[in-house]
């Protein structure tokens, strides 16, 4: 049995969603990456949940990738590394293979609840719907879209041993997973306690205003 804290939880949660460990010439290197506008979520959370987990300093910068660049952090430490490795993962594509790990499912309610956390942060979305054509967007939904088949089956196991309803489909790029309803927003916030203000921010807006706004016609049912 792997030790795990919720401080590693969530690390390994983030990993799952937007982690990347590979091999270089020299080195296994990893990366977590974001969207330019998750500068602050690096800055405020990852980079401290890895000073608290290793006490090492690493500076999340501006990377190449998608359309304009990505934000994120890169190390080849060791320490770090061979974490990754300890903890089940391996170098290479983990796009159709990434699983929510047994070690998770048998540790307290606090590291299951972390994972997600860290899970949710990097690879998940808050939306909101219409109910009918005739409302706002008022509606919360909390989904998921993943490659892994696996990663969405042992998530989907994973939250409802948590206590929350929802429900799975697939499209014919990802493996779907959502969350929705009043209630079942509420109790996330509240237990899962996600960190990235990408999420609370509209999580905000909607408590305050009963609905959510989204920027144009697009971004209805886009993260």
């Amino acid at each position: 049995m792997v030790y795990v804290t919720p401080e590693i939880a969530e690390l390994l949660g983030a990993h799952s969603g937007d982690g990347t460990l590979y091999w270089t010439t020299w080195s296994i290197v990893w990366e977590l990456r974001g969207e330019l506008t998750e500068k602050g979520y690096y800055f405020n959370n990852i980079c401290p949940l890895i000073k608290s987990i290793f006490d090492i300093e690493i500076k999340s910068k501006f990377r190449s990738g998608g359309a304009n660049g990505v934000w994120g952090v890169q190390t080849s430490k060791k320490e770090i590394t061979n974490f990754f490795l300890q903890y089940g993962f391996t170098p290479g594509t983990k796009t159709y293979t990434v699983t929510v790990p047994d070690y998770i499912f048998s540790s307290s309610i606090e590291i299951k609840r972390a994972f997600v956390r860290g899970l949710f942060d990097t690879d998940g979305c808050l939306r909101f719907g219409k109910i009918n054509k005739d409302t706002l967007h008022t509606y919360p939904r909390i989904e998921f879209g993943f490659a892994s088949v696996d990663l969405r089956d042992s998530l989907n196991l994973l939250l409802r041993e948590l206590g929350f309803r929802l429900f799975i489909w697939d499209d014919r790029t990802y493996s779907k997973l959502c969350v929705s309803g009043e209630k079942m927003l509420v109790k996330w916030i509240d237990e899962i306690k996600p960190k990235n203000p990408k999420h609370l921010k509209k999580y905000e807006f909607w408590k305050e205003n009963g609905f959510y706004k989204p920027k144009n016609k697009h971004t209805a049912t886009v993260a």
